[in-house]
């Protein structure tokens, strides 16, 4: 075997190795700074909004997020992160800033109220429109079927200037899995119901996410879980792999499974016209890469972004930071404050870490572009 082989056959059933960096957060301890991550002389960068909270908890979700609670708590946050937006806007942006993209994501952004997810659109767009915004720009909102309805249809719609992508998570079919994991994607006639009335208005690209790399999961229940994306086809399709890391540990397939799995998916994808290279994780039928303009920036480009709300992740040429709420704060604590800016982790970070992030984060692409490495470099 050659030595990256032999390297491989000692790490593949690693599961710290994954897109998931720093694998702790005491690897960066040495880096860390009471510093803010400045972003005055950055001409482009991305926005992302975290919204917390979800009508239930997935087991395997390794992200931040809260049990719903009440409307006026929603509020509360919603009127933080605009504070939080406003003030960036202010002290670090200009006239002149290039805006590449903006997602919101969570947690579930369309579990809000009507009202306060109007309120969170509009802030939202209003926000971007501030900017010039990229040839390319497509802002993204995540979604689940069962907390979307009409009413939230239309008011993404009412500014597809600025969102005209929603990314919906599937993830799987299979009842009892969805049972065992507190989820419920409802029926699939709804599932359809929902696309139509996307479609209908004027929303033009919709993704789906899929997962693998369960225990149990076979190959029946992947052609199950592919019939329904048949029925649905959707713009684009991402596909991840279950992952365990610092924030949640969980019992995923053996990496020989999991290869199989991915490569039976893959197979089925590109059956039904979807293109994208062996090794990605994200497929398209309109002749992009299957992500929003805030991912590409991110993870292909290796871009800054700035995030807003809870536990979320910022990024510059010098460092990474994070909003108060990633080391496990209750959400009164994030809330006390009534800033997300303050009580985070913010570091300082030499280029060779600065590039194990962007390698790490690529690998959800499957591909790594060298020429953004000799910059890093």
């Amino acid at each position: 075997m050659t030595e990256t082989e032999v390297l491989f056959e000692t790490r593949k059933e690693i599961s710290d190795y994954n897109t998931s960096y720093p694998l702790h957060p005491s690897d960066w301890s040495s880096w860390k700074t009471s510093d803010r991550l400045s972003f005055d002389d950055v001409e482009d960068l991305s926005f992302y909004i975290h919204i917390p909270f979800c009508q239930s908890l997935c087991r395997y979700c390794e992200y931040i997020k809260y049990k719903k609670t009440s409307e006026s708590i929603e509020r509360q946050y919603l009127d933080i992160v605009d504070g939080d937006m406003r003030a960036f806007a202010e002290q670090s942006t200009t006239a002149e800033t290039i805006l590449r993209g903006f997602d919101i994501g969570g947690g579930t952004p369309t579990v809000l109220s009507t009202e306060n997810f109007a309120m969170l659109i509009e802030m939202s767009a209003e926000y971007a429109r501030r900017f010039k915004r990229a040839e390319h720009f497509k802002g993204s909102i995540e979604a689940t079927f069962n907390t979307i309805d009409e009413s939230k249809i239309a008011i993404i719609s009412g500014h597809s200037d600025i969102f005209s992508r929603i990314s919906f998570g599937l993830q799987s079919t299979n009842c009892a899995f969805l049972r065992d994991n507190n989820r419920d994607n409802g029926q699939t006639q709804r599932m359809a119901d929902i696309f139509r009335s996307c479609r209908q208005q004027g929303i033009d690209t919709i993704n789906l996410d899929l997962m693998y790399g369960f225990v149990h999961q076979t190959k029946e229940e992947i052609e199950a879980t592919m019939k329904v994306v048949e029925r649905l086809m959707p713009e684009h399709l991402t596909v991840y792999e279950l992952r365990t890391n610092m924030l949640n540990r969980y019992p995923i397939a053996t990496a020989e499974l999991r290869f199989e799995q991915y490569s039976y998916l893959y197979d089925l994808i590109t059956r039904l016209g979807y293109k994208g290279r062996f090794g990605m994780n994200t497929f398209s039928l309109i002749g992009d890469y299957g992500l929003s303009s805030y991912l590409q920036h991110r993870m292909m480009e290796n871009g800054s972004y700035k995030g807003f709300g809870i536990a979320a992740q910022s990024k510059n040429d010098t460092g990474i930071s994070y909003n108060i709420g990633k080391n496990g704060e209750s959400l009164e604590c994030c809330l006390s404050e009534n800033t997300f800016e303050k009580g985070g982790d913010s570091y300082r970070l030499p280029p060779r870490e600065l590039l194990s992030k962007y390698v790490a984060i690529s690998g959800y692409c499957g591909m790594i572009d060298l020429s953004v490495m000799e910059k890093s470099l």
